[in-house]
């Protein structure tokens, strides 16, 4: 009897083993040689819904979480595979949210309409991939980077993972008297523009975008305030010079400047850069033409740098800008040179570049496919933000110059 009880409490035993572990397994699918498990977080929305599929873990990392406008920060998707099924990640969708746009990423991807293409990234048993980029902010607010990860099984089961979003709180700050530059995005690198009764120097190549960004600072100051132009070029001057007689000044440095140029009160002219006191003469004679009465503290820009440079050498070059930046910062100007630093030994260069306080550098990648980047590469006892900014010609020429600054005079 005993013996007889103790078989049928033995088979009972065994009974529940053998149903709790076939409950354990009730949702097991075999495909092949493999197992797949029922997912334990969200169902997925497919033919074998119900059914354990290989499942990513996901999760983005950003280097903070505030920033200021027209910043640029890092990024970081970790992917990893804890299941024991090859998976293949097609795309990562809503990567980069509304505010902030997507400027470095790795060549191996695509970033196309919304979502980066990764190309089928494979991602074996128990492996992490990282995704890295760079995201720049152009818009003030708080926004959410909540992406969503697209991946399929070696059965091509298509499968989306939703990541847990990062708040991001982008703040917009304005110091007190900046110039602003024409540019809202350089003036953002710039928290507000150049400070005023700054000099600073433009070190580019000549290149469309440079010449667009003079142009903006040109025409940003001319209604209300007095704006200086010293070039060898008059493209692109000579309409203003006629259009703006009592705030536009211009002095031309140019051999045919009588053949281009009319006679007008506010246009002064020098056969060239060969005689600097010359240039020196005609400048005085431009600044004792200002009104007494006006209020300056408008702008300058010096575009003969490099042709004095080539013309006069590192010395005389650097002994003569000297005296022109102390000139104009005396007359309330703020001070923008431009020179193209390719033209120059690098000991010439340095010897001008040391006289400025601030220089903004334009230059090009040639892995980016030859795009132009600007950068603040000093900017002496003032606050500026370190961020590279990408240059496309159609942002800098979407908005009308002129109307899309005469709006922003009153801080200057």
């Amino acid at each position: 009897m005993y013996v007889r009880d103790l078989g049928r409490e033995l088979t009972m035993a065994v009974e529940k083993l053998v149903m709790e572990k076939l409950g354990d397994l009730e949702d097991v699918f075999l495909l092949g040689n493999k197992l797949y498990k029922k997912p334990t977080e969200e169902p997925v929305d497919t033919h074998l819904q119900g059914v354990i599929l290989p499942s990513i873990k996901a999760k983005i990392s950003l280097e903070k979480s505030d920033l200021e406008l027209g910043e640029t920060i890092g990024f970081r998707v970790e992917l990893q595979n804890n299941s024991q099924a090859t998976v293949w990640v097609t795309r990562i969708e809503d990567l980069v949210p509304a505010g902030f746009e997507l400027v470095a990423q790795s060549k191996r991807y695509q970033y196309v309409n919304t979502y980066l293409y990764l190309r089928g990234l494979r991602i074996d048993p128990y492996i992490v991939e990282n995704i890295e980029g760079t995201l720049r902010a152009i818009k003030k607010g708080t926004f959410f980077v909540a992406p969503k990860i697209f991946f399929k099984t070696e059965a091509s089961v298509q499968i989306s993972s939703n990541l847990e979003p990062v708040q991001v709180i982008v703040s917009e700050t304005i110091l007190p008297d900046r110039v602003q530059t024409g540019f809202q995005d350089l003036d953002n690198l710039l928290l507000g523009g150049i400070p005023k009764n700054y000099a600073v120097i433009l070190t580019s190549t000549s290149c469309d975008e440079r010449d667009l960004l003079v142009k903006r600072y040109i025409e940003s100051g001319i209604e209300g305030n007095v704006t200086l132009c010293i070039a060898a070029d008059s493209s692109g001057i000579q309409n203003l010079a006629e259009e703006f007689p009592t705030n536009f000044y211009v002095l031309v440095c140019n051999p045919q400047v009588d053949e281009v140029f009319a006679n007008l009160p506010n246009v002064f002219k020098v056969a060239g850069v060969e005689n600097l006191t010359e240039i020196n003469i005609a400048l005085e004679s431009v600044l004792r033409s200002l009104a007494k009465s006006k209020n300056l503290q408008g702008r300058a820009c010096v575009e003969i740098v490099s042709d004095v440079l080539l013309q006069h050498k590192a010395v005389r070059t650097r002994k003569w800008l000297s005296g022109l930046i102390s000139l104009l910062k005396s007359r309330g100007f703020t001070i923008l040179a431009v020179m193209n630093p390719h033209m120059h030994s690098s000991e010439e260069l340095h010897a001008v570049l040391d006289l400025f306080e601030g220089e903004i550098n334009v230059y090009e990648k040639a892995e980016a496919d030859r795009a132009k980047f600007v950068r603040i590469t000093k900017m002496y006892d003032k606050r500026y933000l370190d961020s590279e900014l990408p240059l496309r010609k159609s942002r800098l020429m979407t908005i009308p110059l002129v109307l899309s600054c005469c709006s922003r005079t009153s801080n200057l």
